[in-house]
């Protein structure tokens, strides 16, 4: 029959051995080096310091698309909308009640945001509350030549 020192010392042994397993286990999986990321290339701009769009693939069936790799001064994906043929425009995808992502895809001609249900129209204007202020537009001049919408932000 064991001791009540021999019981204390190796039932404090199995403990340890419960605690510190996971954290050996974790951190044998954790990779030796750090990954080596892709550098990120900002979008390229033209000599008016602007930075184009491609809205060929907008329609009135597909009004809005986030633009690939563009991020705007609030840090979130910049939207860029087709109000009409020759309406495009570009917003910030922040909603305007309390800051959450809106949806990026347009859904039934508007923009929702899924955290309290405000709609925006393809221009960014409040449809339906509690926003109460429209998405926050970028100073975007349309291409028509080349289908470009072509952003600047100030």
């Amino acid at each position: 029959m064991a001791t009540r020192r021999e019981f204390i010392t190796t039932f404090g042994a199995a403990i340890t051995a419960i605690a510190v397993a996971p954290a050996l286990v974790v951190e044998s999986c954790a990779p030796t080096t750090l990954p080596i990321l892709a550098p990120v290339t900002p979008p390229d701009t033209g000599p008016d310091g602007r930075i184009p769009v491609d809205v060929s693939d907008l329609s009135s069936a597909n009004p809005a698309k986030v633009a690939a790799g563009l991020t705007g001064p609030d840090g979130k994906p910049v939207m860029v909308t087709r109000v009409s043929d020759t309406d495009f425009r570009a917003l910030s995808s922040l909603c305007t009640h309390q800051n959450c992502q809106v949806n990026t895809a347009a859904t039934n001609g508007y923009i929702i945001c899924a955290c309290h249900l405000s709609h925006f129209a393809m221009d960014g204007s409040v449809l339906q509350g509690p926003a109460s202020s429209p998405l926050v537009h970028y100073d975007g001049v349309y291409d028509a030549a080349n289908k470009q919408l072509r952003i600047k932000f100030v």
